[in-house]
């Protein structure tokens, strides 16, 4: 996302749409159509966590999004209308910014590992995930869990380089992920959190929060 004047540019699937300023604290920014819940985005993929990595990947134009489970309150947002104030509020850190990376497969499989790496502890370097699939097993050792990623139905190639969001901490190696993108370069610095999310939220309209990006492959199918 970058700002014209007070104007913004979002990038939505590939496209940039043109958007207007924050609006006011209460206006109803779009509507979701279940909840977005944060309750256990410490150890399970969340339907708001899947909203804020998407928001991130389309603010920057990145191929995949990765933020940490410690961005997030324990809270849900009900279905129906959703406000600025609402969205912001179930954010721990509404304005951090978001920044635009460059990562190896090696090293994107590297994060996902960690994160599914404390399970069935909750963590808060647990990752929510935007543009790719991971398959793995919470109940092989730690660091040998994960046993598939996709991006666009094709498997992450290790040494393919792949643009990545994320927020501006977890770039900088917060949480134990500064052995893993240590060196980082960020190639752009995107919106607050907050803003990004609303945005977002903003052009799409309506919310539509599914799961299936993050399957552990030890637990029975439901």
């Amino acid at each position: 996302m970058k700002g014209i004047g007070k104007k913004t540019v979002l990038w939505v699937a590939g496209a940039a749409v043109l958007l207007v300023g924050a609006g006011a604290w209460g206006e109803v920014l779009g509507r979701t159509t279940g909840p977005l819940d944060a309750r256990d985005a410490r150890t399970v993929e969340s339907t708001l966590g899947n909203l804020v990595a998407d928001a991130a990947r389309s603010a920057v134009g990145a191929k995949v999004a990765v933020v940490q489970a410690s961005q997030f309150r324990a809270q849900a947002i009900a279905a129906g209308d959703v406000t600025r104030e609402t969205l912001t509020g179930a954010l721990l850190y509404p304005d951090e910014r978001i920044v635009l990376v460059e990562l190896t497969g090696a090293q994107l499989q590297a994060a996902v590992e960690r994160s599914v790496s404390m399970l069935p502890k909750p963590s808060t370097g647990f990752l929510q995930v935007s543009g790719f699939a991971v398959n793995f097993r919470s109940t092989e050792s730690s660091g040998a869990r994960v046993t598939e990623m996709r991006v666009d139905g094709e498997v992450i190639a290790p040494a393919k380089t792949y643009r990545a969001a994320m927020p501006a901490s977890l770039a900088k190696g917060t949480l134990g992920y500064f052995r893993i993108f240590d060196g980082l370069k960020v190639q752009e610095t995107g919106p607050a959190i907050a803003d990004a999310v609303c945005d977002y939220v903003r052009a799409m309209r309506t919310i539509s929060p599914a799961t299936g990006r993050l399957r552990d492959l030890s637990k029975p199918s439901s």
